[in-house]
């Protein structure tokens, strides 16, 4: 992926989230031709996630034994949308189904 894709994937996963700040558990916008289905949104957005909670917890581990509760618990506050479309459109069988871990 070039930098080009880079920026349109994000750019698409920045306006689904800014969409669903109204409702996060409507049905999410797939633009084709960024994604080629639901699926493959959700997995961009729980990369999303992953990643924003991977480099929090790197940081809490510099600083001393981590809470990985609540390291979780605050990124959820910061990031309220992200973790309400996650929740709202993944049950544990989806999560399953696309391949990731909850």
């Amino acid at each position: 992926m070039g930098w080009a894709d880079h920026y349109r994937r994000r750019d698409a996963l920045d306006a689904v989230l800014r969409d669903a700040r109204r409702d996060p558990s409507a049905p999410l916008i797939v633009d084709p031709d960024v994604f080629s289905s639901v699926n493959e949104l959700l997995l961009a957005l729980d990369h999303r996630w992953q990643n924003k909670l991977t480099a929090r917890m790197e940081t809490a581990a510099l600083e001393g034994p981590v809470d990985e509760h609540l390291v979780t618990a605050e990124l959820a506050v910061d990031e309220p949308v992200l973790r309400a479309v996650l929740d709202a459109h993944l049950s544990l069988g989806s999560y399953r189904a696309v391949g990731m871990t909850p």
